[in-house]
């Protein structure tokens, strides 16, 4: 890195507010096996440091954030350095970084970056479960909202494709299509007590238009919204 070695790195470090031992003690938490910590500790970090302005200082920057994943890479590869994984993913940083150039871009792929990295250090199984289980979490607390598969993995940090393939593979579904579950659920629950209008529902659990909310709660109810309501009220 062409950080190393340069008699104007420290006063670079300074204007940053870069602290080189946090950076320490957040791998030595990933020695110990605290994923988390680590996670936290980097992202902290690099959350906390100040925006450079000029354009010599946003290089080094961008440099900085990508020398902290590469080193994050090597460890989660520890051993493994000639394997595929790690040289995908070294040349996945490489390119992603190339693009950010702009300190903020920089710090936002930083951020989904080691969210990715962490979680491969961790069990296959449980790392996929987890964000399953933290994707549905999501879902049920925003469905209401604008909530599509690009805000969940946005707020999840990693990326769609990832997301979608690791939902499926641990639910059977897509996300879309649990998301819609999830509305149409609330959708029939408020149904049944008979307080508010169909459309008013429909916004309700999140649909911008009628349309929308009709088609999919045919398409999972195998009926319309009022036979629905006139059943569950016959039903007492």
């Amino acid at each position: 890195m062409v950080l190393h070695g340069n008699p104007g790195v420290p006063g670079f470090f300074t204007r940053l507010g870069y602290d080189p031992t946090r950076e320490t003690d957040a791998f030595a938490c990933l020695e110990r096996g605290d994923v988390d910590s680590c996670r936290k500790g980097l992202w902290s970090l690099v959350r906390g440091l100040e925006l450079p302005g000029s354009e010599a200082d946003s290089r080094l920057f961008c440099q900085l954030l990508l020398d902290i994943l590469q080193k994050m890479n090597r460890r989660v590869h520890r051993g493994h350095d000639r394997q595929p994984g790690y040289q995908a993913t070294r040349l996945r940083l490489i390119e992603r970084f190339a693009q950010a150039t702009q300190p903020a871009r920089a710090r936002n792929a930083f951020r989904r970056e080691l969210q990715y990295l962490t979680d491969r250090q961790q069990g296959p199984s449980s790392r996929t479960t987890r964000l399953a289980d933290r994707a549905k979490r999501f879902i049920e607390d925003h469905y209401d909202r604008r909530t599509s598969l690009s805000t969940v993995a946005a707020h999840l940090h990693v990326s769609s494709n990832y997301l979608s393939r690791v939902f499926r593979q641990e639910t059977g579904l897509t996300l879309t299509a649990y998301i819609q579950r999830v509305r149409i659920g609330h959708a029939r629950r408020m149904l049944a007590d008979g307080r508010r209008s169909i459309s008013e529902i429909a916004y309700r659990v999140g649909y911008r238009n009628y349309r929308d909310f009709y088609r999919n709660f045919v398409k999972y109810e195998n009926a319309s919204p009022r036979a629905v309501r006139e059943r569950l009220h016959r039903a007492g």
